[in-house]
């Protein structure tokens, strides 16, 4: 019986013949017949911060983390959304607080206001 030893995870299997696949994969080793397998070491991708699935990492230092401060700031300072019978007017003005590029500030006067609402209503994108 030829025994390999999985050097990531610990895993131990026995094979009655020689298994070609794993005598070429890194990360598995021939065990002597008494011999016993060290603790598995983990690779790089085990050693990587864990988080939920879809939830990004992201730093709270550099550039990218400053800008999306400054979006979150902003988005604050734009306050509540208007009533939905507010005026199209107020709309625009409060669209244009929460606006995050020119060219989205020179579009939004142009959009009616059931749009306005829509994009920038009760559960607005940010």
């Amino acid at each position: 019986m030829i025994r390999y030893h999985n050097t990531n995870t610990g895993d131990i299997v026995e094979r009655e013949h020689e298994d070609n696949r794993l005598e070429m994969l890194p990360n598995w080793e021939r065990l002597d017949a008494d011999e016993t397998p060290e603790e598995p070491t983990p690779d790089s991708v085990l050693r990587r911060p864990q988080t939920s699935p879809g939830t990004a990492l992201t730093s709270t230092e550099g550039p990218q983390a400053a800008a999306e401060e400054e979006h979150r700031e902003q988005q604050e300072e734009a306050g509540e959304a208007p009533d939905r019978s507010a005026s199209k007017e107020t709309w625009v003005e409060y669209a244009l607080k929460r606006a995050v590029s020119d060219e989205e500030r020179t579009e939004i006067p142009s959009l009616t206001k059931a749009v306005l609402i829509a994009k920038y209503g009760e559960n607005p994108v940010t």
